[in-house]
C-alpha cells in the first residue's frame, strides 16, 4: 500500500473542508430570498465539484487538488457568512419595522380613545350649558312671577290737598306736589318696572331691594 504524502494529505483536507462548506452552504441557501439563494448555490456547486475528486487526481496533482477546493470553500465561506449577515439584517429591520408599526397602532388606538372622550365631554358641556341656560330662564321666570305678585297691592290714593289762595303757591309747594306725585306714580308700579326704570335712570344696587325701597330709591 502506498504511502500517503503530505501535499495528498493536505489535498484531502482540503477536499473534506469543501464538501462540509458545501452541505452548509445548501441549508443556508433554503432560507435565503430567491435571488441569494441562487448566486449561494452556484458557490456550492463549485465547491462540492472541487471535493468530488478521484484518489488518482489527488495522487498525480495534489497541490492543484488542494488549491481548487481551499479557493472554492473560501469563496463558498465568504458568501454564506455574508448572505447570513445580510438575513439576519432583514430580520433586524423588520422586527424593528413591526415594533415600530405596532408603537404606531397603539399610539393611533389612544388618540382615538382621547377623541372621543373629548367629544364625550364637548357633548355633555353643551348639555350642561343648556341646562344652565334654562335654569336661569326658569329662575328669571320665578322672579317675574313673584314680582308681579308683590306688585299687585293697589296704592293708597294720596291726600286731597287743601286748595291754596290764588298767588299763595310757592316754588317750595310746587315741588313738593310734584314729589308727591311721583311718589304716587312709583306706587303703582310693579316691582319689575320699579327696577327697570332704576336700571334707566343708572341706579346701583336695586335688583335686590324691595318695593317700598325702590320707591324710595327713586323718588
Amino acid at each position: 500500500m502506498a504511502k500517503t504524502t503530505k501535499a495528498e494529505r493536505k489535498a484531502l483536507e482540503a477536499i473534506d473542508e469543501a464538501a462540509a462548506a458545501a452541505k452548509q452552504g445548501k441549508k443556508v441557501a433554503k432560507q435565503l430570498p430567491k435571488k441569494s439563494a441562487k448566486q449561494l448555490r452556484e458557490l456550492v456547486e463549485d465547491a462540492r465539484e472541487a471535493a468530488d475528486v478521484s484518489k488518482k487526481a489527488v495522487r498525480k496533482h495534489p497541490a492543484k487538488v488542494a488549491k481548487r477546493a481551499s479557493r472554492a470553500t473560501d469563496a463558498l465561506v465568504k458568501a454564506t457568512a455574508r448572505a447570513l449577515e445580510k438575513a439576519e439584517k432583514k430580520v433586524r429591520l423588520r422586527a424593528k419595522a413591526d415594533r415600530a408599526a405596532e408603537e404606531a397602532r397603539q399610539m393611533a388606538e389612544v388618540a382615538a380613545s382621547q377623541a372621543r372622550e373629548a367629544k364625550a365631554l364637548k357633548k355633555e358641556a353643551a348639555k350642561a350649558e343648556k341646562a344652565a341656560a334654562r335654569a336661569e330662564k326658569e329662575s328669571v321666570d320665578a322672579q317675574s312671577n313673584l314680582d308681579a305678585e308683590l306688585g299687585t297691592t293697589p296704592a293708597k290714593p294720596a291726600d286731597s290737598a287743601e286748595p291754596s289762595a290764588p298767588g299763595e303757591s310757592s316754588s317750595a309747594d310746587e315741588v313738593e306736589s310734584a314729589d308727591e306725585a311721583d311718589s304716587t306714580d312709583l306706587t303703582a308700579l310693579t316691582v319689575v318696572a320699579l327696577r327697570q326704570r332704576a336700571r334707566e335712570e343708572g341706579k346701583t344696587g336695586y335688583s335686590r331691594l324691595l318695593k317700598a325701597q325702590l320707591v324710595e330709591l327713586l323718588s
